[in-house]
This record gives structure tokens, C-alpha cells and sequence, in this order.
């Protein structure tokens, strides 16, 4: 077909070249498919190490909440023999088991020597009140997964 514009000038219609769309090959969609899994896979895993990241992290913040507690309630109780109901209580502000909870009491013993030893304190003696106690505090959270320990020195010398 023809198309004359004005003057001399004449243009041709010229039909577009024929081309076939075939769309995508079966290789292509497959290689389009394990390119995404590839993805997709490394993109979970990343998650996965998060979470479990964060609950650890979640575990021992709540270990540490419960040995400041009970390191505090030991803190302000008198000089005693004995700190586990001091200890249990902070446990129980948790709603964790005392079981998951325990407390270790040495006695500053001063050797002949130039040295002093740590030793457990006999109860039921009577306690000085010039006598420097070791408290070790162990909490183990109710999963099982983290255990902390904490140690006040305790001493009734102002």
C-alpha cells in the first residue's frame, strides 16, 4: 500500500517483519524456579538464626532479671546463715520454681599464713557480724538452656 503526502514525497507502507513469540523455554523456567529456591532457602535460614539468636538472649536477660532480684534481697536482708528464702522469693517473683534457683554460703577464713581461704559456712552457728560471707547465686531458666551464677560479698562491717 501507498500513501502519497503532498509533493513528490511518496512512503511506502512496509509491513512489520513477521516474528513468532514462542514466550519461554522449559529450561528458563526452571532455571527461573531454582534461582528463587536458592533465595528463598538462604532468606529462611537467616530468619531461623535470628529467632534462635533472640530467644537466647531473651533466656539469659530473664536469668540475669532473676539473679539481681535475689542478689538485692540478699543485699538488704541482715547478716544470716542461711539466704534461701531470700533466693526462692526472687525466684517466685518470676513464677519460676525454686528448683531452678539455688544459693551457696562461704565464710572468709584467715589463715596463719599470708593467705585467707573461702570456706562453707557451718550453719547453724551463730554468725558474726564481723564476719565477710561469699554468696554465689546459680539461676538456671525454667527451659533448661541458660544458667547464670552471681556472687555478693556480704559483711556487716560499717
Amino acid at each position: 500500500m501507498r500513501t502519497e503526502l503532498s509533493g513528490d514525497v511518496v512512503i511506502d507502507d512496509i509491513a512489520p517483519p513477521v516474528r513468532r513469540d514462542s514466550g519461554a523455554t522449559l529450561t528458563e523456567i526452571m532455571v527461573s524456579i531454582a534461582l528463587i529456591g536458592v533465595v528463598l532457602a538462604a532468606l529462611l535460614s537467616a530468619v531461623q538464626a535470628s529467632i534462635r539468636s533472640s530467644s537466647v538472649a531473651f533466656a539469659g536477660a530473664e536469668v540475669e532479671t532473676v539473679l539481681l532480684n535475689a542478689s538485692d534481697r540478699v543485699s538488704r536482708a541482715p547478716q544470716l546463715c542461711d539466704y534461701e528464702s531470700y533466693v526462692d522469693a526472687a525466684a517466685l517473683a518470676e513464677g519460676w520454681d525454686v528448683s531452678t534457683i539455688g544459693v551457696v554460703v562461704e565464710t572468709l577464713v584467715a589463715n596463719t599464713g599470708s593467705a585467707s581461704d573461702w570456706q562453707p559456712q557451718s550453719c547453724p552457728a551463730d554468725v558474726s557480724p564481723f564476719e565477710v560471707q561469699r554468696i554465689t547465686i546459680t539461676a538456671t531458666n525454667p527451659g533448661g538452656g541458660t544458667t547464670r551464677s552471681l556472687t555478693v560479698v556480704k559483711s556487716d562491717v560499717s
